[in-house]
């Protein structure tokens, strides 16, 4: 604190430190040359590629009005020991903080209202030069001055940005904010900001993340839930559509167990040593190398968790099915391979 940074254009005084990110931190600054306070993003020496990706991003988004399109300006950058440095102007608060002064309490329909068009006309004018953000999130939609403009935003941080033609397959966005397409790994543009987008604006009206935000399976059970199942084009070309959905054995594993317990006769009825030598309980038709299978991990971790893995004092009687029938099944998507939620 109280450094100055030497640039060509008279340097800057680092008043404090605002916050700190993956890749560096953020810092208020004296530009001393006109005294205007600025924001000043100060990139880790060890994440220099990313700072210099976001340096082109940021050139990019001059052929734009930033103003007019409500995104963030970049006014100069600089190195300065080793480390990327890039000056924005300065904006008062995210709508993370906002909502975190209010106690989470949600927001008022006409302030969503006025948010969601500024953010429109930002995803609108970021699509006319090929862009996607793929980091939108409360946290990085800034209030510009809520006193003086109440409701007016601009969208922040381009760290992750990519064009259209060169994105490619891979985990991006935060997770509860991450669109469908990207958890199945399937081709990626510019609808995946508007995912996102939709997943702030719900924020702010629910007062708590629409979708969970600890785990990606859960997150698409959650979507499962709430807006169905996705589509067979989607299931038949998503890379990783079977860490989420499958031909269910377990499924299947359950109902036969049930069918057993509620056998009619009582005599064939199954009993509780048998039970617990079931598949549905020993879990032996689920595969052990869980890497990259969401439902085995998250199954296994329940176990875990409720400290029954490692229980073997019992000794349960092994029961076999085979080609149980199988009742009272919910329907199945028909498409090329019949896909259910894990």
């Amino acid at each position: 604190i109280y450094e100055v940074l030497p640039t060509t254009s008279g340097g800057y005084l680092v008043e404090t430190f605002l916050g700190e990110g993956r890749f560096g931190k953020v810092a208020r600054c004296l530009k001393l040359k006109t005294n205007e306070k600025m924001a000043l993003k100060i990139v880790r020496t060890d994440a220099g590629t990313t700072g210099k990706r976001e340096v082109a991003m940021l050139r990019r988004l001059r052929k734009l009005d930033e103003d007019k399109n409500n995104l963030v300006r970049m006014t100069e950058y600089f190195r300065h020991k080793g480390h990327y440095c890039l000056v924005f102007e300065m904006l008062d608060t995210s709508l993370h903080d906002l909502m975190k002064e209010r106690n989470s309490k949600p927001l008022c329909l006409s302030g969503i209202r006025v948010i969601s068009q500024q953010m429109l006309v930002a995803l609108n004018a970021l699509k006319s030069i090929g862009l996607l953000h793929t980091d939108i999130k409360p946290d990085n939609v800034m209030l510009v001055n809520h006193k003086l403009q109440p409701f007016r935003v601009k969208l922040i941080d381009f760290g992750l940005a990519a064009t259209v033609s060169t994105m490619f397959l891979g985990t991006i966005q935060a997770l509860g904010y991450r669109a469908p397409e990207v958890i199945l790994g399937l081709p990626l543009d510019e609808a995946v900001d508007m995912w996102s987008l939709g997943c702030v604006l719900a924020f702010l009206y629910l007062g708590k993340h629409l979708y969970p935000t600890h785990c990606e399976y859960e997150v698409m059970r959650v979507i499962v839930q709430m807006q169905g199942q996705p589509g067979d084009r989607l299931l038949n070309n998503g890379i990783n559509t079977r860490n989420f959905f499958s031909k269910n054995k377990d499924l299947e594993d359950v109902a036969s167990l049930l069918k057993r317990m509620l056998h009619v006769d009582c005599k064939k009825r199954i009993s509780p040593s048998e039970a617990l030598g079931h598949r549905f309980i020993t879990m032996r038709h689920l595969p052990r190398h869980t890497h990259d299978r969401s439902y085995v991990t998250a199954a296994r971790s329940t176990l875990r968790d409720c400290g029954l893995s490692k229980q073997s004092s019992v000794q349960f009687k092994r029961f076999v099915t085979s080609n149980d029938e199988v009742f009272g099944l919910p329907p199945r998507c028909q498409c090329t391979e019949e896909w259910t939620s894990a």
